[in-house]
């Protein structure tokens, strides 16, 4: 792990939810300014989000982004604003049905992801296993919604994007040792946007870091002029593999420990302060690492 920047940064990648935005969901003054400053430096700013493009694409545009960003856990890359898909890496039907099949076993109902063309779809399975975080997440989504019966929810059907369960940490925690075998990526957190334990299940080696590698090479940026900033288990791999990774002050000690830096949290500009330091500051010349793993603010 580098101990201090290497060179300047020329793409920024930042996780929205726990990281972006504040508790109450807004975007802190001071990190909008941050990150215009940052822009009219000549920084690409992008986004890297589990999010769907329709509930990114408003914060896209509150941050004047114009360039691709990176969705559903990296499978996806969508260019702003005009909504067209640039990158794909789908999850195989079959396996699919198989990550299906487990949930179900599990008395879960999957939600899968699917595009079409530039329209983003919800499947599922009938609604005997929905329970209140599903109902949530269906009534709070925009897009169709399908219901199949379980057995052909991916045979026979278009590869998705992901597979998601919204369940207990419990569930989750049961499932896993199935999903060695089933040749694909998953992550999990403890606590989602609907206030339960979250599983995806996508195409094997999609995670938010292959994602980031995708665009920086569409771009020509190499990945130790790459910086990322996240805050939650599916962000650990992209703190890795970006030259510059920055955890949020609440981020678990996991993924802390994944970080070349740790920032303020979310309730303290803690995206603004890792742009000042690090983009903006004296230390984008790596002229110094002996405050490189503490948090500054």
């Amino acid at each position: 792990m580098q101990t201090q920047l290497s060179q300047p940064i020329k793409l920024l990648a930042i996780d929205i939810d726990g990281t972006l935005l504040t508790p109450q969901k807004h975007i802190a003054p001071r990190t909008l300014e941050a990150i215009s400053k940052a822009q009219q430096e000549g920084v690409i700013v992008t986004l890297a989000t589990a999010r769907r493009y329709w509930n990114t694409a408003p914060i896209a545009t509150e941050l004047g982004i114009a360039i691709p960003i990176i969705l559903y856990d990296g499978a996806i890359i969508i260019q702003h604003p005009e909504g067209t898909v640039t990158y794909k890496n789908l999850l195989p039907s079959h396996i699919a049905q198989r990550a299906v099949d487990l949930m179900v076993q599990h008395g879960v109902q999957p939600v899968l992801h699917h595009i079409v063309g530039t329209r983003e779809e919800v499947w599922t399975g009938p609604a005997e296993y929905d329970n209140d975080w599903v109902n949530d997440y269906l009534n709070t989504t925009e897009g169709p919604l399908r219901r199949l019966p379980y057995d052909v929810c991916a045979t026979g059907q278009p590869d998705p994007i992901r597979v998601v369960a919204f369940t207990t940490e419990a569930i989750v925690e049961a499932m896993k040792p199935a999903l060695v075998d089933l040749q694909c990526s998953w992550n999990s957190i403890p606590s989602g946007s609907y206030h339960t334990a979250e599983l995806a299940i996508m195409h094997a080696g999609c995670t938010k870091a292959s994602g980031v590698k995708a665009l920086a090479q569409h771009l020509g940026i190499p990945a130790e002029q790459t910086m990322a900033i996240g805050d939650n288990n599916n962000d650990i791999e992209m703190l890795q593999a970006t030259g510059w990774g920055v955890a949020m002050g609440q981020a678990p000690e996991e993924v802390k420990a994944a970080a070349n830096a740790i920032t303020g949290s979310n309730t303290e500009d803690g995206v603004a302060q890792a742009i000042e330091r690090y983009i903006l500051g004296s230390e984008r010349q790596a002229s110094s690492n002996s405050l490189s793993r503490e948090i500054w603010r």
